[in-house]
């Protein structure tokens, strides 16, 4: 089974020339993984953190912040808060909590000093590239957004024994565009931005979603920005 239903749109604009072969790489495509902890510099006590699970919802590169909120009856509570000072989970110590899409637990470690009230643990995530294997990218750029007329098309997957248009690293979750100047040079410049839609498709069942989506300003000559 794919990867497909893991990918989430993301904008890129691009400047393209007539000129030039058309060689941009994309960001990753990331889902949220584990990215560690640290405790606060002022705790009183130390525990161990382990990140059990993150889920594909939660943030690609956030923070969240665990604090000992109270000790009663033998139990140690924990509030955990985003960097806004939202509460995204509550629970204790020695079980597993869920905030904001990152289960983790923290455990006391054995024969060193016992958490106080006040004590913080960060805990992170960050971009984990996703595993394309099997998928394949189909850029259609259009004249406008309400026309049927191409302005340009590109595919990692050409049907025709052409050479591929986007290339893809599979294990690193990267796509570039890797577009010839002979083909940049049938494309008509405008003074407007083409639209374009970058699909991901899994071949073993058709389905496919929008990786990408963004303008394409298209010259003849390639002029810096002003």
């Amino acid at each position: 089974m794919s990867n497909l239903g893991l990918i989430q749109p993301q904008r890129q604009d691009f400047t393209t020339c007539q000129l030039t072969d058309w060689l941009d790489g994309l960001p990753v495509i990331a889902v949220p993984g584990p990215g560690g902890a640290i405790p606060g510099g002022a705790n009183v006590g130390r525990a161990s953190l382990t990140v059990l699970g993150v889920d594909a919802g939660a943030d690609l590169a956030g923070v969240q912040i665990a604090t000992v909120q109270a000790i009663s009856g033998g139990q140690t509570i924990l509030t955990v808060t985003d960097l806004d000072g939202d509460v995204t989970g509550q629970g204790v110590v020695g079980l597993p909590i869920y905030a904001a899409g990152v289960t983790f637990r923290l455990d006391p470690i054995a024969g060193q000093t016992a958490l106080a009230v006040g004590d913080t643990f960060a805990v992170a995530t960050l971009p984990t590239p996703l595993d394309l294997t099997g998928l394949t990218f189909t850029l259609d750029s259009r004249l406008s957004a309400n026309s049927a007329t191409y302005a340009l098309q590109a595919t990692s997957a050409p049907v025709d024994g052409s050479a591929a248009t986007i290339a893809v690293d599979a294990s690193g979750g990267g796509i570039a565009m890797n577009v010839p100047r002979a083909t940049m040079a049938r494309c008509a410049p405008s003074s407007s931005a083409y639209p374009y839609n970058l699909f991901a498709a899994d071949p073993a069942t058709g389905q496919r979603v929008i990786a990408f989506y963004g303008l394409i300003t298209h010259q003849a000559v390639l002029l810096p920005s002003t």
